[in-house]
């Protein structure tokens, strides 16, 4: 799987590069030409694998590329410069990790994926990318053994789930960043979460989002940090 294939594109190239261009600037990012070509290359390795295994259960290249891509560089301004190590659990098809990795190679990234399929794209992008910093651990993350500074959750669950699963692999004073949505349902998820801490060691902290062309829906990041 190492070649790219041609895919046919549902919007055609400048269109294409226009919704990446402007996205990337509302967010902050200078869009360089390696870094456009890195995900025109992601992209059309997505759709090409997502005809036999559903990755992200869509073939339209715009709601890919707003919904996941720019969706998933909300939390770009949080993790730029970092030196600490990151682990993506339940990469899935690569969101958040993948698109934070083509805008700052440097970050150091694990993706934890039990899903061998999910696994095997993962790493074929790895290869078509030429990310030196990224890896895949083709495991649940029950039974991973190591430790990170900050742990990723988008789509996974709710926050008591994430809290439980990142005890394990989360370093002392370590951070939790998790995608959500609507304020109310955060709060929610919150007073159930501390309904079951028996000891006060996290703090919260919630930081709206704008996901560029998405302005209507309300998208947040949950922050969670050991004290």
């Amino acid at each position: 799987m190492g070649t790219l294939m041609q895919v046919k594109p549902v919007l055609d190239e400048g269109e294409r590069e226009r919704l990446l261009k402007g996205g990337l600037k509302t967010l902050g990012i200078n869009p360089s030409a390696q870094m456009l070509s890195s995900f025109n290359a992601f992209l059309d390795e997505l759709l090409l694998w997502n005809r036999k295994t559903n990755l992200v259960g869509t073939s339209d290249v715009r709601d890919i590329i707003i919904r996941h891509i720019l969706d998933s560089l909300t939390v770009y301004e949080i993790l730029k410069n970092s030196d600490r190590t990151i682990v993506d659990v339940g990469a899935g098809a690569g969101f958040p990790s993948i698109p934070l990795s083509i805008v700052e190679p440097s970050l150091r990234i694990t993706a934890v994926e039990r899903r061998s399929k999910r696994v095997a794209f993962l790493e074929n992008v790895i290869t078509i990318l030429g990310l030196r910093n990224y890896r895949v651990i083709g495991k649940d993350v029950k039974e991973v053994s190591e430790r990170f500074d900050i742990v990723l959750f988008r789509g996974f669950g709710e926050l008591r789930l994430l809290y439980r699963l990142s005890k394990n692999i989360l370093n002392e004073k370590g951070m939790i960043i998790a995608f959500k949505g609507k304020i109310m349902e955060i709060n929610k998820e919150m007073e159930r979460l501390n309904s079951q801490l028996k000891d006060a060691d996290i703090k919260f902290k919630v930081q709206k989002v704008t996901t560029p062309y998405l302005e209507e829906e309300e998208r947040n990041i949950v922050i969670m940090v050991r004290c």
